[in-house]
């Protein structure tokens, strides 16, 4: 049960007072928040001063990446600075496999395989953007017990878990959405994976979050406020979601206040966690903390 305003009480917030000032109380309410505020401090004493790898060494780290992290490296959407950070610390690290621009069902089915696939060890997932998606619909998977047996947790990197009305904004006959999805045809990718990003009935929304409760998930996800977003596309995406309430450019923050677990709010950070935030020190905490957890556990065998 959040103790956070719900998306009624933001969006009114935000025709009283504006996108700004709703950003700003909803930050402060997660950051004072008895269920968050607590981890948050943790963290950033953390960040403060560096603890010693804490990993069981058969643990591995898998990455879920965003969509098109092969044609746009330059999003950081396959988890390369978490990886470099993950590998730092002495955790091994995998790639999952899926289609860069595969839909939600076909990349869910690809990560079920895949988990199932594994030898028998501890197991974090990190998923950037739209690879959030394609574990929660991989969680609805009839074999799902089976194959997230083995994962004790997921760090949910700004995903868009319930859909995003910037999907529309982007199968739109804009000019720029027309370009963006002419690139993806060049280069072989079809953009349909687009629709299923839809916000509203009949989309992700209607997908409940099927989260076993031996995972511990965080989701972080910046805060930004106008005058923090420096790039075109996150201020054009940012006043298109404006109406929902406060957003990253990307995420309707109401929906991942929402989540289950724990929240780690970055601020003045949009969908691509830009401009430029150092998350080396915060992804090394934030892993130092579920590896201390995750050894203070028992071995979690798989069902037959």
């Amino acid at each position: 049960m959040t103790d956070l305003p719900g998306a009624a009480e933001l969006c009114d917030a935000t025709v009283r007072d504006g996108i700004d000032a709703a950003t700003t109380w909803l930050y402060r309410r997660v950051v004072d928040s008895p269920l968050h505020g607590p981890f948050i401090r943790r963290i950033d004493e953390a960040c403060a001063r560096p603890a010693p790898p804490a990993w069981n060494r058969d643990a591995r780290l898998a990455i879920v990446p965003g969509a098109s992290y092969k044609e746009a490296p330059d999003t950081d959407a396959d988890g390369r600075v978490v990886r470099e950070v993950a590998e730092g610390l002495g955790l091994a690290t995998d790639l999952v496999p899926i289609a860069t621009t595969g839909s939600v069902r076909q990349n869910a089915r690809t990560l079920c395989d895949w988990l199932l696939a594994q030898p028998e060890r501890p197991l974090l997932l990190a998923s950037l953007s739209k690879g959030g998606p394609d574990i929660k619909l991989a969680l609805a998977e009839p074999d799902a017990e089976r194959a997230f047996a083995r994962v004790a947790g997921w760090i949910n990197l700004c995903g868009i878990l319930d859909g995003t009305p910037v999907a529309d904004l982007l199968l739109s006959r804009r000019p720029d959405a027309v370009l963006l999805r002419v690139f993806l045809r060049l280069r072989g990718r079809s953009p349909a994976f687009l629709r299923d990003l839809r916000y509203g009935p009949g989309g992700l929304q209607d997908v409940e979050l099927r989260l076993p409760p031996h995972i511990q998930l965080i989701s972080i996800v910046g805060f930004p406020l106008r005058e923090h977003l420096t790039r075109r596309i996150s201020r054009r995406c940012h006043a298109h979601l404006a109406r929902h309430g406060p957003n990253d450019g990307g995420v309707i923050l109401s929906d991942v206040c929402a989540l289950p677990g724990l929240l780690y709010p970055i601020w003045g950070a949009d969908h691509f966690l830009q401009p430029k935030t150092d998350v080396r020190p915060l992804m090394a905490a934030i892993l130092q903390d579920l590896g201390a957890t995750l050894n203070r556990r028992p071995s979690r065998p798989r069902p037959a």
